[in-house]
């Protein structure tokens, strides 16, 4: 009988490991599987009501989120996330003073509860505390760059200077979730980009690069604000020019998006590009001109002289032209009112108010010869 009761032991002992294993696996899976919950054993529910008090929060019954947080609580005293879940239940439920005692209590469990941090982010706002703010907002934004309240939590720190400030500390130690600041703008309203555009300008030293700060420039240009796009960009790119950029074609990349205060290379089959230590050599075949590169201007309204050399071999190229105009492929052609037998040329061009943003572009005529581009400037006469 001995050894049929030692087996039968054995046997107890594994199944009720496996009952266990089994019970965390459902607990844990409860988490993004709500309807697991109910197969949990109840001394181990933990992640499962952590998992209702969750899908409470996110629904129009807040309230609600207070019963399945408090049995989080029990079930995973230490966890701050049932903490944490269980102070923003209470504040759903205006219970402003026991949420602020429990926020306390989760956290003392460390800095890697969100919404812990979150609670606190919002005290230090409201005590004219913004460094202690900012550091809040650091930790939650390094461990989730992507947290979907991102863009309208960092739209609190934009209102005021030592709010902007406050960031701009923590985004000198370029932390995780820098290239979202600058990179995932695309449903940013315009004051936020022109506050996030402030603050990464006042961190020019040393500066990103053209790369880092090309999205939230091209941004803003695509909503009408090329004057504080342009200001970001001669922050940090160090190419940029106040006129026009590279003028010897130095930096021209044939494989990225477009970067408008740069120059960006007109894609076609009849068009050859090469740039080329002494500027951007081309050849055109086809029936007409065709664009070759182009570049946005952000100048004052006035009168300019656009210049450029455009040479085939060592004579001046024939049917090489610059435009100013409302687009990158506009064909409004400045009068040419001096050129040299070296293929200098130059012409006398209109900044106004005639379209949000003015482009030059270079283009070309078809022809059995390589134009090289170079040496080209805007100035005032």
């Amino acid at each position: 009988m001995f050894p049929r009761a030692r087996k039968l032991a054995m046997l107890g002992g594994v199944l009720s490991y496996g009952l266990l294993a089994l019970g965390s696996g459902l607990d844990r899976a409860s988490a993004t599987q709500p309807e697991l919950a109910q197969w949990v054993p109840g001394f181990m529910a933990a992640e499962a009501h952590r998992a209702e008090a969750a899908l409470a929060l996110q629904s129009s019954a807040q309230a609600d989120a207070i019963e399945p947080a408090t049995s989080a609580v029990i079930a995973d005293p230490i966890n701050p996330r049932s903490t944490g879940l269980l102070g923003a239940a209470q504040l759903a439920d205006r219970q402003q003073v026991k949420a602020d005692r429990t926020f306390r209590v989760a956290a003392r469990f460390g800095w890697r509860d969100p919404l812990t941090q979150l609670y606190f982010m919002n005290a230090a706002l409201n005590a004219g505390q913004p460094r202690l703010a900012a550091l809040r907002l650091d930790a939650v934004l390094r461990q989730a760059p992507k947290l979907p309240l991102r863009d309208m939590l960092i739209a609190q720190f934009s209102a005021a200077p030592d709010r902007r400030a406050a960031l701009a500390e923590r985004l000198a130690l370029r932390p995780s979730w820098t290239s979202a600041f600058v990179g995932d703008v695309a449903g940013v309203a315009l004051p936020q980009l022109e506050a996030r555009a402030s603050i990464v300008g006042s961190l020019a030293k040393p500066a990103w690069g053209c790369a880092a700060v090309a999205p939230l420039v091209a941004r803003m240009i695509e909503l009408n604000a090329a004057p504080s796009a342009k200001q970001l960009w001669l922050a940090h790119c160090p190419t940029a020019s106040a006129g026009l950029s590279d003028p010897n074609f130095q930096q021209v990349a044939t494989n990225r998006q477009p970067i408008p205060f740069d120059w960006n290379l007109m894609g076609s089959g009849n068009v050859s590009v090469s740039p080329e230590k002494a500027g951007l050599l081309v050849r055109v075949s086809g029936a007409s001109p065709l664009p070759v590169a182009w570049q946005q201007l952000s100048l004052p309204p006035g009168r300019y002289r656009l210049s450029w050399t455009a040479q085939s071999g060592a004579k001046p190229a024939v049917g090489a032209e610059l435009s100013l105009s409302c687009n990158p492929v506009g064909r409004s052609r400045p009068l040419i009112t001096a050129k040299d037998n070296r293929g200098r040329f130059e012409a006398m061009v209109t900044v106004d108010a005639t379209c949000p943003a003015h482009f030059v572009t270079l283009w070309l005529a078809p022809g059995g010869e390589d134009v090289r581009f170079s040496a080209l400037a805007i100035s005032r006469p």
